[in-house]
């Protein structure tokens, strides 16, 4: 199976993101809360094909550099969605979006915490997760309507692929719970509640999740 490069891949895609930053105790941590993966001329209005859930956004960023990230709650604002940059990961998607014919796909995390390091990462998520008041999952409970508004639109699949590492063991759990995740699917890892992420290290192995994966979904 051909793994088609992101330059032919972005003459199709393009990607928009919603960024916010969050405060917690005088301090700023820069999250995303949603990424959306159009094939060039849908909008993001249009019905979505499937919906990703995985761990966080990387270092996921507007394309604008100079993009001033407003300082917003999930639970109370509207969060603008604008231009972003590509990553791996993100690729890999559009080629199953490629494989599928899908238009439109819509990433989301277990959290919103943008890192592109996973143990800078996990040290803000144990932070967060420590302060109950910081709604940094969508997963969360007062976070239901924006979640749901989510998967109102989309008519396919919600693919899991959040990894192995078991510091984010009980969110992964939480998320399998979630009364309106009752259909996840994804690749399992040797045990619950493990997926394999979309974009391993070995090019190899990217194809073989690529092939599993559209086998999968049918």
């Amino acid at each position: 199976m051909e793994l088609l490069n992101s330059k032919n891949l972005l003459k199709e895609f393009e990607v928009k993101a919603s960024f916010y930053k969050m405060e917690v105790e005088k301090e700023y941590y820069t999250c995303r809360n949603q990424a959306r993966l159009l094939r060039k001329g849908f909008a993001l209005n249009s019905s979505i094909d499937a919906v990703f859930l995985l761990v966080n956004p990387g270092a996921c960023s507007a394309s604008d550099q100079s993009y001033d990230i407003p300082v917003l709650v999930p639970t109370k604002e509207t969060i603008p969605f604008v231009d972003a940059k590509s990553d791996q990961t993100q690729w890999q998607l559009m080629r199953l979006m490629k494989l599928k014919q899908w238009n439109h796909t819509a990433i989301i995390n277990l959290s919103d915490i943008c890192s592109g390091n996973i143990n800078v990462f996990l040290k803000t998520f144990k932070l967060l997760q420590s302060k109950k008041k910081y709604e940094h999952s969508i997963l969360f409970c007062r976070r239901k309507k924006e979640l749901e508004a989510l998967l109102n639109q989309n008519n396919g699949p919600v693919i899991a692929g959040w990894g192995t590492n078991s510091s984010i063991r009980k969110i992964a759990e939480e998320a399998l719970k979630h009364p309106l995740l009752q259909n996840i699917t994804g690749i399992n890892y040797r045990q619950p509640p493990y997926f394999l992420h979309p974009r391993p290290a070995l090019m190899e192995n990217r194809r073989i999740w690529l092939k599993k994966m559209s086998s999968l979904i049918g």
